[in-house]
């Protein structure tokens, strides 16, 4: 069996693929981290476990190399009644910024 330069360029393809596929589950995994950690440190209340990817793009970094920046959203509730909404930004691994929805929290 011999392989065509069309079947090499589609296996490259297919392999980037699924590169691409396993860093964003990655990358989705630590935005999660980073949204529980927030919200445990303002003692609030992630909603659901679940992060949602918003928006993903190749930009160039301030080194100048291009990375993946993703935005994700997510609910968090500081009473358990209500949702508030939330949302972070992650080059690659790192968390470049977080905002959250202002919400009311209970007085003990």
């Amino acid at each position: 069996m011999s392989l065509t330069l069309t079947d090499i360029v589609l296996l490259m393809l297919g392999g980037l693929a699924i590169n691409q596929w396993w860093l964003s589950r990655d990358a989705k995994t630590v935005a999660l981290m980073y949204a529980a950690q927030r919200c445990q440190e303002l003692d609030l209340q992630l909603l659901d476990q679940t992060i949602v990817l918003q928006k993903s793009r190749l930009r160039r970094s301030d080194s100048g190399w291009l990375q993946w920046r993703r935005e994700y959203s997510f609910e968090f509730s500081s009473t358990g009644h209500e949702r508030y909404k939330g949302r972070l930004t992650l080059a690659g691994h790192q968390l470049l910024g977080m905002e959250m929805d202002p919400h009311v929290t209970l007085q003990q």
